[in-house]
């Protein structure tokens, strides 16, 4: 009988560690590229914590990834990315993890569809699909979240689209560092009439003359208002806003430290709107 019971914790062992090593082959975890997506992701699983591997104030366009990072994406059961090469340090890592990788942007579009609260909102369903497909996640509390976070969306999208409807015609147009904002001025009705860097991506470099019909334009068109990302490669567009005599303005596009005004995509995107209202407004 001792030996039989030996055995039988023997093979129960065995059994109980396969299945321990199977589960950690297959991951343990979901994972978004940034904050951002991390928190709509999370909002759209019921609360599940979502890790992002970008930290808080980091560039993705100029985020590169280490070992730890690609240890941690290749366990993990399900990563949610931007897409639209928003976060072009990460493609070839991307391309080599054998861990399902969902694009919210395909290659080609705008990747800064955050800036649009209904876009996310239709991009939502397809991200509930891959949680309930990939990691497993119940389908019908998934579907009831999803409904949720829809809803706030389109009282978030109410309220900007208000805020910003009363701005004086004349007054609607702008100029930003790069390009971020045309997702943001279509939904609103605003209009970008150039960009520093002729780029959606915040690394790229302005050339000279590019500056200086930029000038023109601007002064040709009136505008007033430069906006530019918070904490990124202002230079330029300072020496322009100084030279046309516009408005500098800092716009937030990424999420800020927990617990502070921008530390949400709720509270990121008023921030923003109220920027540029109180900047476009004189």
């Amino acid at each position: 009988v001792r030996r039989l019971l030996t055995a039988l914790l023997l093979t129960l062992s065995v059994a109980l560690l396969a299945a321990a090593c199977g589960s950690a082959s297959r991951g343990n975890g979901i994972l978004a590229t940034t904050p951002l997506w991390a928190e709509i992701t999370s909002a759209v699983a019921c609360g599940h914590p979502i890790e992002s591997l970008i930290p808080i104030g980091a560039d993705p366009h100029a985020f590169e990834p280490s070992l730890s990072d690609r240890g941690r994406l290749d366990a993990a059961l399900l990563l949610v990315a931007t897409g639209g090469n928003l976060e072009g340090g990460l493609d070839d890592t991307l391309s080599a993890t054998p861990t399902p990788v969902h694009h919210i942007v395909r290659d080609g579009a705008d990747p800064h569809v955050w800036l649009d609260p209904v876009s996310v909102a239709e991009a939502l369903p397809a991200l509930a699909e891959a949680l309930t497909e990939h990691a497993g996640l119940d389908p019908v509390s998934v579907e009831a979240c999803r409904l949720d976070l829809d809803a706030r969306l389109r009282v978030l999208d109410r309220d900007i689209g208000d805020r910003l409807a009363t701005i004086p015609d004349d007054r609607r147009i702008l100029v930003t560092d790069h390009a971020t904002l045309g997702r943001f001025a279509t939904r609103y009705h605003l209009r970008v009439l150039g960009t520093v860097l002729d780029s959606h991506s915040s690394m790229a470099q302005p050339g000279a003359h590019d500056l200086e019909l930029l000038a023109e334009e601007m002064h040709s068109h009136g505008v007033t208002v430069v906006a530019v990302e918070e904490a990124g490669h202002d230079a330029d567009s300072r020496r322009l806003a100084e030279r046309t005599g516009a408005t500098l303005v800092e716009i937030p596009l990424r999420l800020g430290p927990g617990g502070s005004a921008t530390g949400s995509y709720e509270g990121m995107l008023r921030i923003l709107a109220e920027r540029l209202d109180d900047a476009l407004r004189g």
